[in-house]
């Protein structure tokens, strides 16, 4: 699986349209993650089709959700490539092809082996397994290992925003949760600990990351449950909340009406207050420079990683949508995310 390349791209994908539509201005929107090694992937295509403006979009992509509709609008491109994440939304801009980008690694049988023992000495036998798009190739080459000594591997069905059995994104684990009475826990192909994370707070049982790029596994069910206390605090300390500031994406992706009007109907019927506010990129900074001496909570449409990820350290909390229908609502019980 391509020697000393990081991550194979779907340049034939490319080419395809580039010889069927013969486009004179491409857009490349790719996570930063993955900027530097497809510059290679670049150079090909340049060097192949000398006659095509290619532009590569600084901005970060989050997710196909955050899709450079408007950029590729307003540069008159005739084409967007959206290059690591699979179609979220049918965009309004008619041009977009979206490119898988797959990891070249796998974790080891060795290392496979050792996560079934430990697995199997918490008394595990029947386990969930998902993945990020990236590692899309190895599930089953990690599924026959699993099986061979003897766990059960089930793989939730594809459904909402995702587009493969099995897969899950950051505000969608429903293959998951799918499988989730059936199994003891879970096993993740993903580097980091974003996914993995969401996967716990999502199904509240067990989670194993399994790592190709550290060929490793982890344990982070004490992970999930530190940030469980976290969120759980933030709720509590909404509870008594007047006025809330409700965040509506800016982009298509992330614009949820639906959601907004129920959560909004929802803080009308305790006789609340709320303030909307609009915005393209969520950070600390931004929540400060718009924050309100009399808002006491702000709840987050566009994106439920937002709250835990990157503004958990505001000085107010700030909900998931989940975490506001729990606090609206009154149902604490039972933990709600990621809508």
């Amino acid at each position: 699986m391509g020697k000393n390349k990081p991550y194979i791209f779907e340049i034939e994908k490319i080419e395809s349209i580039l010889k069927e539509r013969k486009p004179k201005k491409i857009l490349i929107q790719i996570p930063d993650g993955l900027k530097k090694s497809f510059y290679n992937t670049l150079d090909v295509l340049k060097e192949k089709y000398g006659n095509v403006e290619f532009i590569i979009s600084s901005d970060p992509a989050y997710g196909a959700c955050f899709l450079a509709e408007n950029e590729a609008l307003n540069l008159n491109a005739d084409l967007l490539v959206h290059v690591g994440h699979t179609e979220y939304y049918r965009p309004s801009f008619s041009n977009v092809v979206y490119v898988g980008a797959y990891s070249t690694l796998k974790p080891s049988t060795d290392m496979i082996r050792s996560l079934i023992s430990y697995v199997k000495s918490k008394g595990i036998e029947k386990v969930g397994l998902s993945y990020v798009i990236q590692h899309k190739p190895i599930v089953n080459y990690v599924k026959n290992i699993l099986e061979q000594e003897s766990l059960r591997v089930l793989i939730g069905k594809k459904s909402g925003y995702v587009k493969y059995d099995g897969q899950i994104i950051g505000c969608d684990y429903s293959t998951a949760v799918k499988v989730n009475n059936y199994v003891d826990a879970h096993i993740v192909i993903c580097g980091g600990y974003f996914h993995a994370i969401g996967l716990g707070l999502a199904t509240m049982k067990p989670v194993i990351k399994l790592d190709p790029y550290t060929n490793s596994f982890e344990d982070i069910s004490k992970t999930v449950k530190r940030y469980l206390s976290v969120r759980y605090a933030k709720i509590m300390r909404s509870l008594d909340a007047k006025k809330y500031g409700v965040i509506v994406g800016a982009r298509k992706g992330q614009y949820r009406s639906e959601l907004i009007k129920f959560l909004i109907k929802l803080i009308k019927s305790r006789g609340l207050e709320y303030e909307l506010f609009s915005a393209d990129i969520l950070t600390i900074d931004v929540l400060r420079n718009i924050d309100r001496d009399d808002i006491d909570a702000y709840m987050v449409t566009s994106c439920p990683r937002l709250p835990i990820d990157d503004l958990g350290e505001f000085e107010k909390p700030v909900l998931t949508p989940g975490e506001a229908i729990m606090v609206l609502t009154g149902n604490l019980d039972k933990y709600r995310f990621p809508w």
